[in-house]
């Protein structure tokens, strides 16, 4: 392990680095989206969320789901005692979603659950006649299997080839050794890397499906922190809920209520993110997890010849719960309906399609939670840190869009410029001399000497582009260093916590890493993280 400390900085997110326009929006300033939620997200606002959920009937039922869950398998002792205190009626939950994409996925993923898991410890110290316990509802019904299979450690995608079609949770493992020994080879000379995927490869001889595989993983990870796994993947659970897929399935109660939010959206000049279906139900069928459609008065499965009537349908749901899945507007009502939670922690595009369905939990009268922000971060670390040094500029600076970037290194340079600011000055005002002393002249003369000036304007223009040209030429080894250094933070355009995964620093670092995570996040604070290692 390496011996290093986390410097952590704080600063005001904006759109030049790649956050969208409703996330800073919502980040910033959460209080105009008022009519769209249940209160700000700010802790003091939980006591409310606590007293909407005092009466929440299901402990024993999920208590009971999770436990035979968690069944038959070598868990973190804590998590059992999380379990157990659900049905505690001063217990309550926060919780985060996501799919289980590989091995983490994208570092989002690893922000997400230890935002989730700080903002249920603050709560415990702030509220501390309560108990809070962070759950990770794993979305392992997506069927999309493209968004889950792959991964990004240092300058290799690793992807996992497997069947893709049905929920990604029902997925066999005969092909993940495979993905372990790939990436294990990346972290050669490393024993906490070693015993890290000896403790993998053993789970697949354990686990009949990618579900439970990835319920051991995160338990590895999180389980002495006493974060939860749940598997929504699950036929009592399903069968708990029936009753809202059967009115989804009556009404289409969704579609006329979240299409209500985008009268607000559109007057924030926001575009909804989900459109809202008529139907907002999946079922898995055994070909894949297939949209039910409603055409021409029948329920119908989409690529398959396969229809009900609405009796029918109904009936299905009644004998075979299991089969019918939630869309991601419907997934949010699963969840708050089947734990006692107070508080959801997402990125923006989660909780933007989150404040489109506020109306459908008054139809349904399940309790709304706060919306809370997880974190955001750029890591820099010692390699890239070190890299930096050598360059005219900050850790800070490379947040810039790289033309700036370039721009100023240019600048810098004392052969930049065949004419300094002071001349480019003068010259332009003396064109502007002789065009004003022409203004009396007889039209056509004036126009020939206008033409003959705008021609002088753009050779100055012209020089000026081609010096410059030739300077990022002479400098081109400084300019790539500087591109390389951005595409670390920025990969293909991207933001890096949307690309990298977490193991690069996890196998360098183990708990420390995970705990410096949960220490940055600061859920009241509407700014993102620098995080720099630091010798």
């Amino acid at each position: 392990m390496q011996t290093v400390h986390f410097d952590i900085e704080y600063l005001e997110p904006n759109s030049s680095i790649g956050f969208g326009p409703l996330d800073l929006s919502y980040w910033k300033t959460p209080k105009e989206f008022s009519p769209l939620l249940s209160a700000v997200p700010l802790i003091s606002n939980i006591e409310k969320q606590i007293e909407n959920r005092k009466d929440f009937k299901l402990r024993n039922k999920i208590t009971e789901i999770l436990l035979k869950q968690y069944a038959g398998i070598k868990q973190s002792p804590k998590v059992i005692e999380q379990i157990e205190k659900l049905k505690l009626k001063n217990t309550f939950t926060v919780i985060c979603a996501h799919q289980p994409c590989l091995l983490g996925g994208p570092l989002f993923w690893v922000y997400k659950i230890a935002s989730t898991i700080k903002l249920a410890k603050i709560l415990q110290l702030k509220y501390p006649e309560y108990n809070f316990i962070p759950i990770y509802y794993a979305g392992n019904e997506d069927h999309d299997f493209d968004e889950i299979n792959h991964l990004n450690l240092f300058q290799h995608k690793i992807v996992w080839q497997e069947q893709p079609g049905i929920a990604t949770g029902r997925l066999g493992l005969g092909q993940y050794h495979s993905v372990l020994d790939q990436v294990e080879n990346l972290f050669q000379r490393n024993e906490f890397a070693t015993q890290f995927f000896n403790k993998n490869k053993a789970w697949l001889n354990i686990c009949s499906n990618y579900a439970d595989y990835y319920r051991l993983f995160v338990d590895a990870l999180f389980g002495s922190e006493g974060l939860v796994y749940f598997n929504p993947d699950d036929e009592d659970a399903k069968a708990l809920f029936s009753g809202i897929i059967e009115k989804e399935i009556r009404e289409r109660f969704i579609y006329e209520n979240a299409i209500k939010s985008s009268l607000f959206f559109e007057s924030l000049k926001f575009p909804l993110q989900v459109n809202p279906r008529t139907l907002n139900l999946f079922y898995h069928h055994p070909s894949g997890r297939k949209r039910i459609a409603i055409e021409a008065g029948y329920f119908h499965l989409i690529d398959t010849d396969i229809k009900w009537t609405e009796s029918e349908i109904l009936n299905e749901l009644k004998q075979n719960p299991i089969n019918f899945s939630p869309n991601v507007l419907m997934r949010p009502l699963y969840q708050e309906f089947l734990f006692p939670n107070v508080a959801f922690v997402g990125g923006g595009g989660e909780i933007a399609y989150w404040m489109q369905l506020k109306n459908c939990f008054q139809e349904v009268d399940i309790p709304y939670p706060l919306l809370f922000r997880r974190l955001s971060a750029f890591h820099f670390d010692q390699s890239l840190l070190s890299k930096i040094a050598k360059t005219i500029y900050k850790p800070i600076d490379f947040l810039l869009p790289i033309n700036e970037l370039e721009v100023g290194f240019i600048k810098l340079q004392k052969d930049s410029h065949t004419l300094n600011e002071e001349d480019l000055s003068n010259t332009k005002l003396l064109l502007e001399k002789i065009k004003i002393s022409c203004s009396n002249l007889d039209s056509s003369t004036k126009i020939s000497i206008e033409a003959e000036l705008q021609k002088i304007y753009k050779s100055l223009e012209h020089i000026e582009t081609k010096h410059t040209k030739s300077i990022k030429q002479k400098h081109e080894q400084e300019i790539q260093s500087i591109r390389k250094i951005k595409e670390v933070l920025f990969p293909d355009n991207s933001i890096q916590e949307r690309h990298f995964n977490f193991l690069s620093y996890y196998l360098n670092f183990g708990q420390k890493y995970l705990d410096m995570l949960m220490d940055t996040y600061q859920p009241d604070l509407a700014q993102f993280a620098i995080i720099k290692e630091i010798k």
